[in-house]
């Protein structure tokens, strides 16, 4: 009787930790989308309050920014070894950060809540968490980039 071995493929904590970051980043992005949209009328109408954004332009960056969040959450789901994916949050969640900086410092009122995914957060909260995500989007395209090198090196 013969036995069968079994081919084995290792694992290495950096396809781990890249693929824990996915996971954790594309739950965030299709939770906060989904959020948005269950609540859209809220979500459009503090669009709305936006200086310079008047009820097309709160319609259009609605749906965009609802599409955008599911885009990437899914890219970063199926394709967790894209850096593209990565860039484009860490773009994402800067153009965010930028706009609750914004809010904080420059706008004539403070909305009550953001409007996102966790509304009972303070702003200055939302701030930290925008830049923690951020960076956490960065340290996943900086490790996929360097797996890429290293695939190519080995070549």
């Amino acid at each position: 009787m013969k036995t069968r071995t079994m081919r084995t493929i290792p694992i290495r904590l950096h396809d781990i930790i890249v693929r824990s970051l996915s996971l954790i980043l594309s739950g965030l992005l299709l939770y906060t989308a989904t959020k948005k949209l269950m609540d859209i009328e809220a979500f459009s109408a503090h669009l709305e309050l936006l200086p310079y954004a008047g009820e097309t332009a709160a319609d259009i960056l609605t749906i965009g920014v609802m599409l955008v969040e599911y885009a990437l959450g899914f890219i970063i789901l199926y394709r967790p070894q894209d850096a593209r994916g990565y860039l484009m949050i860490v773009s994402l969640m800067l153009t965010y950060t930028g706009y609750i900086y914004y809010i904080l410092h420059h706008a004539p009122i403070l909305p009550c809540s953001c409007q996102g995914a966790f509304k009972s957060l303070s702003w200055e909260v939302h701030y930290v968490i925008n830049v923690v995500v951020a960076v956490l989007s960065a340290v996943a395209w900086k490790l996929v980039k360097q797996q890429r090198k290293h695939k190519q090196e080995t070549l």
